[in-house]
């Protein structure tokens, strides 16, 4: 109860006047001003709480990097000669990293088995000096399905699973991670192949592509939406090569490799698939770290 009306009453205390009879006497007056201290003391709990939640909220103990890439791989076969061809490129700037080799040569060649995938990357840091443990990262994104995998750096155990989301129609890919070492970093990759439908909404619908990211939840964190930020490609290649102690990565050039073939070897019959190829795109420039990540894909 207010203090002003808890003072009114007890000053109003008579032998024989039950606290009742003492609530029935007060005026119009000082019921008002007992309603609006118990007003103020309402929003004073209210902001102490919100001030509590925001010192204390432990989310920014782990920061969240993310790049996005398309890319293919497959062989060139010019005459009798079979040459590995790949080729990456950076989705959300839309320009090439690298490819091998670097311009197509102008004789008359064709490529076969010719595959590719869309690589969502995520670098997860322990900024905190303890273990963060059983780590559940949402990702929903119209650049997942069901063929989707996951991969981590070998730092962390990590498994992967696609969850339907009926409200909005896309697909969450939930990552559960048993723990993360104090001031520890590590590296997720999700490899989703292209198949038309998703070339088609890559290629031919014109969307801007923006980091996609849902929540993320540990024991020591709340379930809260993640502020993710794009990380460099030459940051996130050069990360990821040490972190995976010199083993291979497919965000670094595969090995390329040519030889001949016998005129009777069967894969100088195979299909020419030239025509799968991703549209081309122009080199990216140095990139700056920093540039903030938004909320799944937009038109």
């Amino acid at each position: 109860m207010p203090i002003v009306i808890a003072k009114i009453l007890l000053g109003r205390a008579r032998p024989g006047i039950s606290l009742w009879g003492a609530i029935r006497c007060l005026t119009l007056g000082e019921m008002l001003q007992g309603s609006a201290e118990l007003a103020a003391l309402l929003s004073l709990l209210v902001a102490a709480t919100i001030w509590f939640i925001t010192w204390f909220k432990p989310n920014s103990v782990v920061h969240v990097n993310a790049a996005v890439y398309t890319y293919e791989r497959g062989f060139i076969l010019e005459g009798t000669t079979k040459t590995t061809y790949s080729h990456m490129q950076n989705l959300l700037s839309n320009c090439t990293l690298w490819r091998f080799p670097r311009a197509l040569p102008k004789t008359s060649i064709k490529i076969t088995d010719l595959h590719a995938w869309v690589l969502s990357k995520y670098l997860l840091e322990n900024t905190s000096g303890q273990a963060i443990t059983h780590i559940r990262i949402g990702v929903a994104s119209p650049l997942l399905n069901q063929f989707t995998v996951l991969s981590a750096t070998p730092n962390i155990q990590a498994k992967g699973s696609v969850e339907s989301r009926a409200k909005d129609g896309l697909r969450m890919y939930v990552i559960a991670i048993a723990a993360l070492a104090p001031n520890d970093s590590a590296m997720l990759s999700l490899q989703t192949p292209i198949n038309d439908t998703m070339r088609h909404a890559l290629y031919d619908e014109h969307h801007t592509f923006r980091i996609p990211t849902a929540f993320l939840s540990a024991d020591q964190l709340w379930n809260v939406g993640l502020t993710v930020t794009q990380i460099s490609d030459s940051t996130m290649a050069v990360l990821e090569t040490d972190m995976h102690s010199g083993e291979r990565s497919i965000s670094m050039a595969d090995k390329v490799e040519s030889w001949n073939l016998d005129p009777s070897d069967p894969a100088l019959l195979e299909e020419d698939v030239s025509y799968r190829l991703l549209p081309a795109a122009s080199n990216c420039r140095a990139e700056a770290d920093g540039k903030p990540g938004k909320l799944d894909t937009q038109k």
